[in-house]
């Protein structure tokens, strides 16, 4: 056969398998081919109903006369009519065409009480208020009439944090290990929480010790007060120790876990059981009364640190994000919020020590950063107000990444 006869065969079978189209895709459910009849067998293309709208209504036939006539149509929910897939137009400007079609809340909730969990669609109907619509936005933020827990508070990131917390109006328990807090900083935070007529605690704590941990927190909910109950914990007493991973001994490595990750969830279990005794109905929306723990994780939960050697730090910061969602997973439900914090490298006094004694980090740590530098304490006040605050109500279960852009890359 000629090549020229040969396209014009194949031209005819390529007209006839496309008139053919519609009706094989009709049939493609009903017709049944014995395996035994040696018969080869073509499927189809199965097309999508939200992007191939068959239809008989003469109207909407007329609907796509012109330079889309038959052509697909892609459909979208707020429209009442299908939008041409190849028209170009956004689907947002579709959107606007009937506003009384537009899903979600409304553009300015009203004010007053929310609705509770046996309600979960009462926000949809545009006339129940949404929980934090009646505070303004610097009010998100406050932490007033409330007490927060603070573990490893006695220097470094959990006093600073713990300063912070007293300037957004909380009282604040501290917790460490140190037999006495550091100073002069300590006396700066009983100085400002007696001008704002707030209190600041200090208690000697092992946070590996549970039966320690359990009486402390006991005597904390007991001694709280009806004007400034307990509605908060933030966990950040941890060690590091550098070494390589060959030259761990079990006593280190688990001195480590125990810390870090073992001290994170006693605590964390201390506070809940103290809260559920309390709270035995409470439903967790924000704005009337739930609580929120914060643990410290840290960007070494996600990657491994180029220069220094910490196999057990870095596993057990990775064990704080999980164990966040887990606990996330059973008390968001009963009244209580569960997030990490992770920061990158902070300057402190023992990130110092390391840079003394290993002075080649300082550059492998900058190169590091997208932002060129290490991080200070003070700039974990911010991500730290956010997750105890009413701010985050609608977070739970996440890990909130304060590195400078070092997981980034």
């Amino acid at each position: 056969m000629s090549a020229s006869r040969s396209m014009t065969c194949l031209r005819q079978q390529v007209r006839l398998a496309r008139s053919a189209l519609p009706h094989l895709h009709a049939r493609a459910q009903s017709v049944r081919v014995p395996l035994s009849a040696g018969v080869p067998i073509t499927y189809p293309r199965q097309l999508s109903t939200s992007s191939y709208l068959l239809s008989s209504d003469k109207k909407d036939k007329a609907t796509y006369k012109g330079k889309d006539s038959g052509r697909p149509q892609g459909a979208h929910p707020t429209k009442h009519e299908a939008r041409p897939v190849s028209s170009g137009e956004p689907v947002a400007e579709h959107v606007k065409e009937d506003e009384s079609k537009r899903a979600g809340l409304p553009e300015e909730p009203l004010e007053g009480p929310p609705p509770r969990h046996s309600e979960p669609d009462a926000y949809h109907d545009g006339t129940t208020a949404a929980p934090l619509a009646g505070l303004a936005a610097p009010d998100l933020f406050s932490l007033k009439n409330r007490t927060i827990m603070i573990t490893g508070g006695g220097r470094g990131l959990g006093l600073t944090v713990a300063h912070a917390l007293l300037e957004a109006g909380a009282s604040v328990a501290c917790m460490d290990l140190l037999p006495e807090p550091s100073q002069p900083q300590w006396s700066k935070a009983e100085e400002l929480a007696k001008s704002k007529g707030l209190k600041i605690t200090y208690h000697p704590l092992d946070v590996t010790d549970q039966n320690a941990v359990s009486k402390l927190f006991a005597e904390l909910f007991e001694a709280d007060s009806d004007d400034q109950p307990i509605r908060g914990l933030f966990t950040s007493a941890g060690i590091q120790i550098m070494m390589p991973a060959v030259d761990y001994s079990t006593d280190k490595f688990r001195k480590v876990i125990d810390v870090d990750l073992t001290g994170t969830f006693l605590c964390a279990q201390a506070f809940a059981k103290e809260w559920f005794k309390r709270h035995p109905t409470m439903d967790g929306q924000a704005g009337v009364g739930g609580a929120s723990i914060a643990m410290t994780g840290s960007m070494s939960g996600h990657i491994a640190n180029l220069g220094i050697e910490c196999a057990a730090y870095n596993a057990s910061k990775a064990g704080v994000n999980q164990l966040a969602k887990n606990l996330a997973l059973e008390w968001s439900r009963k009244g209580i919020r569960v997030n990490t914090l992770s920061p990158g490298y902070i300057r402190t006094a023992l990130t110092a020590a390391q840079l003394d004694e290993k002075p080649e980090l300082n550059e492998i740590w900058l190169k590091g950063s997208l932002l060129g530098r290490l991080s200070t304490p003070d700039e974990f006040r911010g991500p730290v107000l956010y997750l105890l605050s009413d701010a985050s109500s609608f977070m739970t279960g996440a890990d909130l990444l304060v590195d400078g852009g070092h997981c980034a890359t």
